[in-house]
């Protein structure tokens, strides 16, 4: 006998256990009334109104807030969030509502509604319900034994993920003041992910310049050549953190996972790994140690992360000295509010030592050299797995022209994090330095991997190929890339071929330090036998050097080109005495092969360990 069933009145929908009346605008489970109203509740209906198919945020935005001045992200977050919560849904595995990345949401269920609707399940006998459900299980069986075994290939597996772009996240807050956080989120989860076994993570700069990019996510994620694309929002009120992440594959494009976190500043490094751990086990990758033991590398104050991504903010911007003192302050700040905190110091050591360098009209050496120490070392003490700790003590050991413990160093790092481009590209200068030039092109290939799109890392290549004196090639390299920021090495390539108003036309586009890009100009005109400009400029830099300090390689260099070689010893031998972090070029630049035969040449080789 078959049993009676209730028909729903038209203006009801039902999806599981749940019914929304749409006329009363409530929501109920089996018969009980549940707490949605308001904004939440119209934005389902919206949502039920078209099952199955994307309802976009713009389509949201124009019926619910069409002339008013509202931020549509937050509220339609603040929706999404409630509905889920009441439909105890989840955004990883969307049983109901799925986020659709940049474009809008869909309601997946499927729906039972309107007038004269009947369950199928009330007009089936239960024999008959059970003889079909046998037959269509094992018509189902048949079917999936002929796709797995047979020639033919209806379902394909999903890919397995093997490389990841992490795009900047959307900074919702609207602030200038607050663009530090979403990209300081960006880079420590990248940092996170790539320490995931058997996946390749792009890395920053790369990324980077997606920000703010309404290219579509598969031309995204072919020009990094990734399998796929984690994007998300960040937003912070307070002492609170919003975050929205989406794992999107790129071929063929899905959603494989979604969630939205809500947490203070002090959980936020926490939440990270949280995020990390999840793409993990969605991409089936296996966690390495140092990703899921965090706890001595946490923030214990807020205060003191939100300085540390300050810091990072500012050092992944700096190009002058003072932008490189604000990221020291910086860190320095989060240290006095949480000493145990093992990043800021990592950062503090590499900011000091870029701080020193003569193409951002830097400070000494001798003036950073002890905090730079002190800080590298603490960051290992207080973290012995730390990436960037062993990244700035193989920085410093070059310093002290401890090239084997600076190689250590770096091949710590990359033990710790093979996607880390910076150690990569660190690696293979050093490399280059030693004349090991074969094996800095293997590696600097490699960090190009990591880092498709960062210019100073394409840029090596050329230079490596500069100090090999094939000059043509570094032209024809550098030509390619026609990125002016490495012009002065252009230049040098230019001038020793005798290309001469071309290299001078180049150094026009210098965009590094004023005396820095001044010295290579003066090397143009010595080369080319102009000596009145190149002794015009070496008198400059003597005068520059009784206000300012200027780096004794750089006078060494005029001197020389001007034919002088008893000045450019004097001074390669204060460059020695003051630790120029030029000489680390000693061996491998060809602008001192006249000098090589020299006997004092070669005791200043030996003095900082390169072998003559």
């Amino acid at each position: 006998m078959v049993n009676a069933v209730r028909t729903p009145a038209p203006n009801v929908v039902r999806f599981g256990l749940f019914e929304v009346d749409l006329r009363s605008g409530e929501l109920r489970k089996n018969g009980i009334k549940l707490k949605l109203s308001g904004q939440p509740f119209q934005v389902l209906s919206i949502l039920l109104e078209r099952p199955g198919q994307v309802v976009t945020r713009e389509e949201l935005q124009n019926r619910l807030w069409p002339d008013t001045f509202v931020d549509v992200e937050r509220n339609l977050n603040t929706a999404i969030n409630k509905i889920r919560e009441v439909l105890e849904d989840s955004s990883e595995s969307p049983r109901f509502v799925e986020t659709v990345p940049r474009k809008g949401y869909r309601f997946v269920y499927p729906l039972t509604r309107g007038s004269g609707t009947k369950q199928l399940k009330n007009l089936i006998p239960p024999t008959l319900a059970a003889r079909l459900f046998i037959a269509l299980a094992l018509a189902v069986t048949a079917l999936l034994l002929s796709i797995e075994f047979g020639s033919g290939n209806m379902f394909s597996r999903a890919p397995r993920i093997q490389s990841l772009a992490v795009l900047p996240l959307d900074n919702l807050s609207h602030d200038g003041t607050q663009e530090y956080l979403s990209d300081g989120i960006t880079d420590a989860l990248i940092t996170d992910f790539a320490k995931i076994d058997g996946l390749r993570v792009i890395s920053r700069q790369s990324v980077m310049q997606f920000k703010n990019s309404r290219m579509p996510l598969k031309e995204i994620a072919r020009t990094l050549h990734v399998d796929a694309v984690l994007e998300g929002t960040a937003e912070r009120e307070g002492e609170r953190v919003r975050i929205s992440v989406h794992l999107v594959q790129a071929m063929p494009e899905r959603q494989l996972w979604a969630e939205e976190y809500d947490e203070s500043m002090g959980d936020l490094l926490g939440l990270q790994r949280q995020i990390a751990g999840s793409v993990a086990r969605e991409i089936r990758a296996k966690l390495t140690p140092e990703l899921r033991n965090v706890e001595t590398r946490a923030a214990r104050n807020a205060e003191a992360y939100a300085d540390y991504l300050k810091a990072l903010y500012v050092e992944n911007k700096a190009s002058t000295v003072p932008e490189y003192q604000d990221a020291i302050d910086l860190c320095q700040r989060s240290i006095q509010e949480d000493p145990t905190f093992s990043p800021a110091y990592a950062e503090l050591a590499i900011s000091y030592f870029w701080l020193a360098h003569p193409e951002f009209d830097g400070v000494p050496v001798r003036e950073v050299l002890f905090p730079a120490r002190a800080a590298a070392s603490r960051a290992i003490q207080l973290d012995p797995n730390s990436v960037r700790g062993h990244l700035a003590l193989g920085l410093l050991a070059t310093s002290d022209y401890n090239w084997a413990e600076a190689e250590a160093e770096y091949r710590a790092s990359l033990s710790l994090d093979r996607n880390c481009a910076e150690c990569r590209h660190q690696y293979a200068a050093l490399l280059q330095a030693l004349g090991r030039n074969t094996d800095s092109e293997a590696e600097i290939r490699r960090a190009i991997e990591a880092d498709p799109l960062n210019d100073a890392i394409r840029n090596q290549l050329a230079f490596i190929a500069f100090t090999s004196h094939q000059s043509d090639v570094a032209i024809s390299r550098f030509e390619e890339l026609g990125n002016a920021a490495w012009s002065p090495a252009l230049a040098m390539a230019y001038a020793s071929k005798g290309m001469y108003s071309k290299a001078i036309e180049t150094l026009k586009k210098c965009n590094l330090g004023r005396t820095f890009c001044t010295v290579r100009l003066a090397t143009v005109y010595g080369y080319s036998g102009d000596q009145i400009r190149a002794k015009k400029i070496v008198a400059q830099l003597l005068a520059i050097s009784k206000k300012q300090y200027v780096f004794p390689e750089q006078i060494a260099e005029v001197y020389l080109v001007m034919g002088d070689k008893e000045q450019a010893i004097i001074w390669l031998e204060r460059a020695y005495e003051e630790r120029d972090p030029a000489l680390f070029w000693l061996k491998s630049l060809p602008m001192w092969d006249s000098l090589r035969p020299d006997p004092r040449f070669q005791g200043l080789l030996r003095k900082v360990n390169f072998a003559s």
